[in-house]
C-alpha cells in the first residue's frame, strides 16, 4: 500500500467554489502497472471533475508557458501538446537541424526520413527529459509533435510547400509512413514520442494571397478529395499516428474542424483511427470569427465536441476568450453530455499513459535519455547525409560536373553566405558552429577567390550591386551563382504571387554570365521550396550546371562540397523532384481553384519544364528484363522484377519508380499514377535484380458510389523517372501491360 496524503481543493464540477477535502492516494489504479493502459485510463478520466476535463481540452496560447494545467490532487503535473518535430527539435533550445521536409522528400529514400525521424524523436526525448526535472511545460518542450506535414503540394506558389512531401499522395503517404514509425520508436510498451500528421483536410493554399487562410473555404470534388487528399492521411493513420491535426480550412461549406464526416465518418468509422484530434491554433475560434459559420460559442463548442476534436488549440487573438472554455455550460444547458467530454479525454490521456508519465521512471528506456544525444556526432553525420541525398541536379551540362578545383573561383549570390535563409521555415535552433554556408565550403575549391552577395537586402534583392558582381567574376574561371527564396518570401503566412525570381536575382545571374571571361562556366545552386521561373538558366550554355537544394539546413556547405567534388561515391546526386516544377506561370490555375484539372504530373496537360520525379546522377543506368504477370486477380496485390545496371563512370544511388496508368474511365482521373520507388545503390557496371511489390489498393478508382478497382488492361512503367515526357534523364524506361480481371 502507498501512503495516503491530505489535500484541501476546490470543486469546480458545477462551477461551485466550496472547498472539500479529498484523501489523494498514491496507488490510484490509473498508477498501477498491472492493469492494462485502458483500464488505467478510464480509472484517471472518472475521476475528473467536468472543468478539470475543460481545461485539458483547452490549451490556451497565452497560457503555453505552463502547458495544460496540473491536476495537484491526483498528482498530475502540467503537459503540453505543442512540440514541432518537422526535420528536428523546433525552437526548444539546441538541436540537430536536417533538411526540410520537402528536401528530404525529394531523396525518395523511405529509411532517411524514418532516421532522421529517430534522431529527431531522441533529441526530442532527451530535451523533455531534462526540462521535466526542471518543471518545465511550455511550447515545444513536451512529447506530443505536431508532425509530419502531408498536405499536397498542388500550387508552386503555397508559402508552405517546403514543409510537405511534394504533390504525389503516394510518395507522401509512404514517407509519412516512415517518419511516424521513426518518431515514435520501437518500445513494445512506450512511445518515444507521438507523431501528429497535419493538416486534414484539403489545406494547400492559399496563406494569405489573394485571400486569408483562416476563412477560406476549399470546394472540392468528391473524387479530388479521396484520390488526391486523403489518401496521404488514411496511411497516416495505418502507421499508428497517435494524432491528427483539423486545418483553418472549411471544405464544401463546413470549417473542417466542426467537419463530420471528416473527423468521423471518415476519420474514425472508415479509417478506425483511435487517436486524439487536435484543432490548429484557433481554428475552433475561426469558426465564429472568419468562417462566421457560428456566431457564438456554445454553437461551436457543441459542432467541434459532436465532430470529434478531443484538443483545441485557443486562438492567437489573446482578446478572444476560448470556445472550448464553454464545455461546462453546454453541458450545464443539455446540448453536451458529460459522458462525451469523458470518451474525448481518453485518446488524451492514453497518449500521456503511452509516453510513461504514469509508469516508474526507471521501467522506460526512453527516460534514461540525456543531453549527450544533442547534435551528436551520429546526428551530424546523418543530418550531412540527409543533406546530400536531398539535392536534385537539374542541369549538368557535358558532364561538368564533378571536379576538384579551379584556379579562380567567384561565389556570389544572396545566399552564399546567409545562414539564416538556408533553413526554411520551422527550423531548430542549432549550435552556429554546426552550420557550414557554401562560401565556407565551396571556397576549398578555388585557388583564388571573389564572393559578394550581389543582393544588398538579401533575397528579396531590391537593391542589387551591379558594380560589385562585375568586379567579383572579371577573372573568373568558375562561377557559383547562389539564389533562391528563403523564409523572407516563401513560408507559413506568406504566399507568392509570382514564381518569377525576386527582385534582381536574374539580373544577377545575367550578369554572372555575360560579366565574367567568355567561356567561363557557372553553377546555379537554388535555395527554395516552390519552384521559380528559371527558364533562362536553363536555356543557357554557359549556365553549366543547375542543382536544386532546397533548404539543406546545417550541413549545406559540407553537403554542396561532397556533391560537386564526389569525393565519396556514395554522394553522387540521386534525388528526385517531388513536384512538378513549370515552365512559367501560364501554367498554373489559380490557387483557389481545387480541381486537380492541370495539377501536378497526375493532371497535367502541359510539358513542364521538369516533371515529377526528374533528376540527374553522374552516371548512367540501364532497365532490361521486366518481368510481371500479364494477368492478375482483382483485389490482391503483385509483384514485378527488373534488371538494372549502372552503365556510367561511376558508382550511385538509383531512385527506382513504377507507374500504372488505368484503362481509360468515363470522368477525369489521374492520366498516371506512382506505385512504387526505391532508392538503391549500384557500383559501376553492377547489375541489380530489383523486385516490387504493389497493393491492389493503388489500382483503385473513385466512382460515384465509392471505391472501385476498374478491369481491362494497364499499361505499367518503371525505370529511373516518369514515362513519356520531353524533359528525360540519360536512361530508359520500360513499359509492359496486364489485364486485371
Amino acid at each position: 500500500m502507498g501512503f495516503v496524503r491530505l489535500v484541501i481543493v476546490t470543486c469546480s464540477l458545477w462551477l461551485s467554489t466550496t472547498p472539500f477535502i479529498v484523501i489523494a492516494n498514491e496507488d490510484f489504479p490509473f498508477r498501477n502497472v498491472s492493469l492494462s493502459f485502458e483500464e488505467r485510463v478510464d480509472d484517471l478520466v472518472s475521476r475528473l471533475s467536468l472543468e478539470e476535463m475543460m481545461q485539458q481540452m483547452s490549451h490556451e496560447l497565452p497560457k503555453l508557458g505552463q502547458g495544460v494545467p496540473a491536476i495537484p490532487r491526483l498528482g498530475i503535473k502540467n503537459y503540453t501538446w505543442i512540440t514541432e518535430c518537422l526535420r528536428g527539435d523546433v525552437q526548444a533550445g539546441n538541436a540537430t537541424s536536417f533538411p526540410q521536409a520537402l528536401g528530404l522528400a525529394a531523396s525518395f529514400d523511405s529509411d532517411i526520413l524514418f532516421r532522421v525521424a529517430r534522431a529527431t524523436g531522441i533529441e526530442v526525448r532527451a530535451k523533455n527529459n531534462d526540462y521535466v526535472k526542471r518543471g518545465m511545460y511550455g511550447i515545444h518542450q513536451g512529447l506530443s509533435c505536431f508532425s509530419p506535414v502531408i498536405n499536397i503540394m498542388r500550387d508552386p506558389r503555397w508559402g508552405r510547400n517546403q514543409e510537405t512531401y511534394g504533390e504525389d499522395p503516394h510518395l507522401t503517404g509512404t514517407l509519412a509512413q516512415s517518419f511516424v514509425r521513426g518518431l515514435q520508436g520501437d518500445d513494445s510498451r512506450f512511445l518515444l514520442v507521438n507523431s501528429g500528421c497535419k493538416h486534414a483536410d484539403v489545406y494547400a493554399g492559399p496563406e494569405n494571397i489573394p485571400v486569408s487562410r483562416f476563412g477560406f473555404d476549399a470546394i472540392v470534388s468528391t473524387r479530388d478529395w479521396r484520390m488526391t487528399f486523403l489518401p496521404a492521411f488514411k496511411k497516416c493513420v495505418e502507421s499508428g499516428t497517435y494524432n491528427i491535426m483539423c486545418s483553418y480550412y472549411s471544405i464544401n461549406g463546413r470549417p473542417s474542424c466542426i467537419n463530420e464526416k471528416l473527423l468521423t465518418d471518415i476519420l474514425r468509422d472508415e479509417w478506425k483511427f483511435k487517436g486524439y484530434v487536435v484543432s490548429d491554433a484557433g481554428a475552433v475560434e475561426h469558426v465564429i470569427y472568419h468562417h462566421h459559420y457560428f456566431n457564438n460559442s456554445l454553437d461551436a463548442v457543441v459542432a467541434a465536441v459532436n465532430a470529434g476534436v478531443n484538443l483545441a488549440v485557443a486562438s492567437f487573438k489573446y482578446d478572444y476568450t476560448p470556445v472550448y472554455y464553454s464545455i461546462v455550460d453546454a453541458v450545464n444547458k443539455g446540448r453536451l453530455s458529460i459522458d462525451r467530454i469523458r470518451e474525448l479525454m481518453k485518446p488524451m490521456w492514453y497518449t500521456r499513459m503511452k509516453l510513461g508519465e504514469f509508469d516508474p521512471p526507471d521501467s522506460n528506456p526512453y527516460k534514461q535519455l540525456n543531453l549527450s544525444v544533442i547534435e551528436s556526432d551520429e546526428h551530424r553525420e546523418l543530418a550531412l547525409e540527409a543533406a546530400v541525398k536531398s539535392f536534385v541536379l537539374l542541369k549538368n551540362k557535358n558532364n561538368f560536373l564533378p571536379f576538384l578545383s579551379y584556379n579562380n573561383v567567384s561565389i556570389i549570390g544572396p545566399f552564399m553566405d546567409n545562414k539564416a535563409d538556408l533553413f526554411g521555415d520551422y527550423p531548430p535552433n542549432t549550435d552556429p558552429k554546426f552550420v557550414t554556408t557554401p562560401f565556407d565550403r565551396l571556397s576549398r575549391l578555388a585557388g583564388n577567390l571573389t564572393f559578394t552577395p550581389g543582393c544588398v537586402d538579401g533575397a528579396p534583392c531590391l537593391k542589387y550591386d551591379k558594380a560589385a558582381v562585375t568586379k567579383a567574376v572579371k577573372y573568373a574561371n568558375l562561377v557559383f551563382v547562389c539564389l533562391g527564396l528563403g523564409s523572407q518570401l516563401e513560408g507559413e503566412l506568406k504566399d507568392r504571387s509570382t514564381i518569377i525570381l525576386p527582385g534582381y536575382q536574374l539580373q544577377l545571374l545575367q550578369d554572372a554570365v555575360s560579366r565574367s571571361p567568355p567561356g567561363t562556366p557557372v553553377m546555379l545552386i537554388l535555395f527554395n521550396a516552390g519552384p521559380v521561373d528559371i527558364s533562362w538558366a536553363e536555356n543557357s550554355d554557359r549556365v553549366v550546371a543547375i542543382l536544386a537544394a532546397f533548404y539543406p539546413a546545417q550541413a549545406t556547405g559540407e553537403a554542396l562540397f561532397q556533391a560537386v567534388t564526389l569525393e565519396d561515391p556514395k554522394n553522387n546526386p540521386a534525388g528526385r523532384l517531388p513536384f512538378t516544377w513549370p515552365v512559367s506561370e501560364s501554367q498554373i490555375p489559380p490557387i483557389t481553384n481545387y480541381s486537380m484539372v492541370g495539377r501536378t504530373y497526375r493532371y497535367a496537360t502541359e510539358q513542364p519544364l521538369y516533371p515529377f520525379g526528374y533528376g540527374l546522377s553522374y552516371t548512367t543506368f540501364n532497365y532490361s528484363n521486366f518481368n510481371i504477370n500479364t494477368k492478375i486477380q482483382i483485389g490482391g496485390n503483385f509483384s514485378g522484377s527488373v534488371n538494372i545496371q549502372n552503365t556510367g563512370k561511376y558508382s550511385g544511388d538509383e531512385v527506382v519508380q513504377v507507374y500504372i496508368s488505368w484503362p481509360k474511365l468515363p470522368f477525369p482521373a489521374p492520366k498516371l499514377q506512382l506505385v512504387w520507388f526505391d532508392r538503391i545503390y549500384i557500383n559501376k557496371n553492377e547489375i541489380k535484380t530489383v523486385k516490387f511489390d504493389i497493393s491492389g489498393e493503388n489500382l483503385a478508382v473513385w466512382f460515384d458510389d465509392g471505391w472501385k478497382i476498374p478491369t481491362g488492361k494497364y499499361l505499367i512503367y518503371v525505370g529511373g523517372q516518369q514515362p513519356n515526357t520531353t524533359k528525360t534523364v540519360p536512361s530508359n524506361v520500360l513499359q509492359s501491360y496486364f489485364l486485371l480481371v
